[in-house]
C-alpha cells in the first residue's frame, strides 16, 4: 500500500458559539477545480450566494463553455428517533439565512474542502473533490462516530444554464432515466448535455417525488444589483444507510459511464491527493511547506487544458485569469506564467502555454481574451504581446529550452514587423521616437483596462 500523502491543512473552527454571527458562512467560499476550467464552488455554510456557484460547473466544448449542471445538494440526516435534521444552513427566498447548529469545523486538506458535523450523537464528515481532467464531482460522507445507524438524505437541485446567465432562467421540463445505480437527467428540449448521477454506498435508493421546484436566493447577486432569485428543480432524493465507519459517495458527471465507473471513489481520492503531493514536491524548495505550499496548490487551479479549442488539444494549455467568471486573458496569462509554472516546477506546461498562444497570434498580437465557449480570441490589447516576449525570455532562462524559442522565432519576428508597420487598433511604433502608440475609439487597450459608459 502506498504511503498516505502529507496534507497541507488550513482550519476554520465553527460551532454553536458562532451561530449568532453567520456572516463567515456566507462570505467565505470554497473552490475545487478540474484542470479543464470547470469547477465546484459555494459558500462554506452550504448556500449558493453567486450565480456562478454550483457543485458541478462543467467545462463543455465550444460553443457551450462552462455550464452549471448540478447547482445544490440538500443534505439532511434521519435519526433513529424519527427526527430529520439538516446538515448545512439554507438561505430563504426572502434573503434570511437559517443557520443550523450541526457544523463543527470547516478545513482545507491539500486544498480540498472538508466539513465536520455533529447531529445528536452522530459525527459526520463531508468531502468534495473533482477527478483531474474530468467534468465530475465526488461528494463523500463518512460517519466518524455514532451509537446507531442513520439514513443520509441527499436532494440534488438543478437548472442547466451557462454559468454567467441570470439565475432567473426559467425551468424547462426535465426527464429522469434510471437503471440500477445509474441515473441520467436530460432537458426535454435536448439542449445542453446529460447529467449523470450515481451513488456508492450500502442500501442506497432514489426516492422519486414527482419533481419539485424551489426558489433560491443568491445573496451576492442581490448585493451587486443583479437578478438574484431563480428556480431549481429536483427529481427526488437519495436515501443512504450509514453506520459508524461507513462511507457513501454521490458522483455527478457529464462524462460517459465508462469514465465515471473506471475508478472507485477511494482510488480517485488517493490519486488526487498523490497528484497534489507531487505538485508540492516538484516546486521550488522554499515553496514546499506552509503558506507557500498552499500557494502552489492554489496555482494549480488556474492552469487548464482548454476544451475543444486547439487542433493539438493534448498539448494545449492556458491560464484562467480568475474565478469565477474570467476566461483566459493574454495579459494575465503572460504576467502570471513565471509564478504559476516556473516557480512551481511546471516548466513543461509553461512551454505548452507559450506554444498555445503562439497558435493564436493574429496581425502581430496575442489575444487579449477568449470569450466564454468560443474558439477565436479578441485582440484589443496593446501590452499583452509585449508580456509574451517577457514570459518567453523568463521561460528560456529557467529551462534552457532553445527548441521552443527557435520554433517561436518566426512568430516573434512577425510580431516585431507588425508593430513597426502598425497593426490593429492603432497599435504600432511611433515613427518619431520609436515608442509604442495605441488608440482606437471605444476600446480600452492598455493594462488600465477601464471604460465607463462608453468613455475610455
Amino acid at each position: 500500500m502506498a504511503p498516505a500523502p502529507r496534507l497541507v491543512t488550513t482550519t476554520m473552527p465553527w460551532g454553536p458559539e458562532h451561530a449568532a454571527n453567520p456572516a463567515r458562512l456566507l462570505t467565505r467560499e470554497w473552490l475545487v477545480t478540474n484542470g479543464l476550467g470547470g469547477y465546484a464552488s459555494g459558500a462554506v455554510g452550504g448556500a449558493c450566494t453567486r450565480r456562478y456557484h454550483g457543485l458541478l460547473v462543467a467545462a463543455l466544448p465550444s460553443p457551450l463553455g462552462r455550464t452549471v449542471m448540478l447547482t445544490h445538494l440538500g443534505e439532511s440526516v434521519a435519526l433513529a428517533d424519527g427526527r430529520e435534521l439538516r446538515l448545512t444552513g439554507e438561505e430563504r427566498p426572502d434573503g434570511s439565512f437559517d443557520v443550523t447548529e450541526t457544523l463543527q469545523e470547516f478545513r482545507l486538506e491539500s486544498g480540498l474542502p472538508v466539513w465536520h458535523f455533529r447531529v445528536g450523537g452522530v459525527v459526520l464528515e463531508k468531502r468534495i473533490l473533482m477527478p483531474y481532467r474530468q467534468n465530475t464531482v465526488h461528494v463523500a460522507f463518512r460517519m466518524l462516530a455514532g451509537p446507531t445507524p442513520i439514513r443520509l438524505l441527499l436532494r440534488p437541485r438543478l437548472n442547466f444554464r451557462r454559468h454567467e446567465d441570470d439565475v432567473t432562467e426559467p425551468l424547462v421540463p426535465y426527464d429522469l432515466f434510471s437503471r440500477d445505480r445509474r441515473h441520467e437527467v436530460r432537458r426535454q428540449d435536448g439542449a445542453a448535455t446529460t447529467l449523470r448521477l450515481m451513488v456508492h454506498g450500502a442500501e442506497a435508493e432514489f426516492i422519486l417525488d414527482g419533481g419539485k421546484a424551489s426558489e433560491f436566493h443568491y445573496r451576492l447577486e442581490w448585493e451587486r444589483g443583479y437578478a438574484h432569485r431563480g428556480p431549481l428543480w429536483s427529481p427526488g432524493r437519495f436515501s443512504l444507510a450509514l453506520a459508524a465507519g461507513g462511507q457513501v459517495t454521490l458522483v455527478a458527471s457529464t462524462e460517459e459511464w465508462d469514465t465515471i465507473e473506471a475508478f472507485s471513489p477511494a482510488d480517485t481520492r488517493q490519486a488526487e491527493l498523490e497528484r497534489r503531493q507531487r505538485l508540492i514536491e516538484q516546486a521550488h524548495p522554499l515553496a514546499r511547506s506552509g503558506v507557500a505550499a498552499e500557494l502552489v496548490l492554489a496555482a494549480d487551479q488556474f492552469i487548464i487544458a482548454p476544451q475543444g479549442r486547439s487542433a493539438r488539444a493534448e498539448d494545449a494549455r492556458t491560464v484562467i485569469a480568475g474565478y469565477h467568471w474570467f476566461t483566459d486573458w493574454g495579459r494575465d496569462t503572460m504576467i502570471s506564467l513565471e509564478g504559476l509554472t516556473l516557480t512551481t516546477g511546471r516548466s513543461h506546461e509553461a512551454g505548452a502555454i507559450l506554444r498555445t498562444f503562439q497558435n493564436y497570434v493574429r496581425d502581430g498580437l496575442i489575444p487579449n481574451m477568449f470569450p466564454e465557449g468560443q474558439n477565436e480570441g479578441l485582440y484589443h490589447t496593446a501590452d499583452a504581446t509585449l508580456w509574451y516576449f517577457h514570459a518567453m525570455k523568463r521561460y528560456v532562462e529557467v529551462t534552457g529550452d532553445r527548441s521552443t524559442l527557435r520554433h517561436a522565432l518566426p512568430t516573434l519576428n512577425s510580431i516585431v514587423e507588425h508593430h513597426l508597420k502598425g497593426t490593429r487598433f492603432g497599435i504600432g511604433a511611433d515613427g518619431k521616437d520609436g515608442l509604442l502608440r495605441q488608440g482606437a475609439d471605444g476600446y480600452q487597450l492598455t493594462w488600465m483596462d477601464a471604460k465607463v459608459d462608453g468613455w475610455v
